[in-house]
């Protein structure tokens, strides 16, 4: 009886929700969609101290570019943005102040591309963890989003 009863407010919830469960790993922040944050596990012995680094990728809907200006997380003392630079006939990673996010296109932070470097991390990151990350973007503004912990998920993401 109590269930018969209460089937319309499940059934209204469950389609509520179903956009946020189809999305897995999925957030938006205005016309920016950020999918799938992740980071590679660290050595269970590197304490204190040690660098990892994160990914994810960045959708613009909007007509009008954004950039993605900064991220900070708890667990480490400072998130830098790095991409790739040139240095004579080797490719190499720099910090940058930004990533540019074109209008109607996507960026990919990927191994090997544009990532997050976890500076000065304060505790190993294990597989299967997931911690917070905090994104400011120039016209999207602010959004805080989950960062998985698993060893490759270049081939999960897209």
């Amino acid at each position: 009886m109590f269930l018969k009863r209460c089937y319309p407010t499940l059934a209204m919830l469950f389609w509520i929700s179903f956009p946020l469960l189809a999305s897995g790993h999925g957030y938006q922040a205005g016309a920016i969609r950020i999918v799938h944050p992740w980071a590679m596990p660290t050595a269970a012995s590197v304490t204190d101290g040690a660098n990892g680094m994160g990914y994810l990728v960045l959708r613009n809907a909007s007509n009008q570019p954004d950039k993605l200006l900064s991220a900070y997380m708890e667990i480490a003392r400072k998130v830098e943005l790095h991409a790739h630079g040139e240095g004579g006939d080797i490719s190499t990673m720099r910090r940058v102040n930004s990533i540019a996010i074109p209008a109607g296109g996507e960026v990919r932070l990927e191994p090997g591309g544009p990532h997050f470097m976890l500076m000065g991390l304060k505790q190993p990151l294990e597989e299967g963890q997931h911690f917070p990350i905090v994104l400011q973007f120039e016209r999207a503004g602010k959004i805080t989003v989950d960062m998985f912990v698993q060893k490759n998920a270049k081939s999960s993401i897209y």
